[in-house]
């Protein structure tokens, strides 16, 4: 993910509606599997972090460059140390290993403010 990228989607966790989307051409089928997912993010040569994603994604037949979407909640974003990435473009199962946690925490939602 490009550097101004990565930035655009954290600054997604001041929003009012913090949901992004990452598309791909192709589903990913380890994402077929019940249990939490998260998008790992790699930028400028080494992992950053990774979001965790929604249990729903989108898929739209219409659009053959990028039919599929991941949404997640920028808030998610959990940062992690910072190892090496080989290049690769849009998709790998090549991620960091990390300790699989019990479950993966949601952020709360903001509360609405009164109008």
């Amino acid at each position: 993910m490009a550097a101004n990228v990565l930035s655009h989607k954290l600054l997604g966790r001041k929003d009012v509606n913090p949901e992004q989307s990452w598309n791909l051409t192709r589903w990913p089928s380890v994402l077929s599997e019940p249990g939490p997912h998260r998008l790992f993010v790699a930028s400028a040569g080494a992992w950053r972090g990774y979001f965790v994603l929604a249990p729903d994604a989108l898929f739209n037949p219409d659009d053959p460059a990028a039919p599929f979407t991941l949404l997640f909640d920028a808030r998610s974003w959990h940062p992690i140390e910072q190892r090496p990435a080989r290049s690769f473009r849009g998709f790998t199962y090549a991620v960091p290993v990390l300790p699989a946690p019990a479950a993966l925490p949601q952020p709360s939602p903001k509360p609405l403010s009164p109008k």
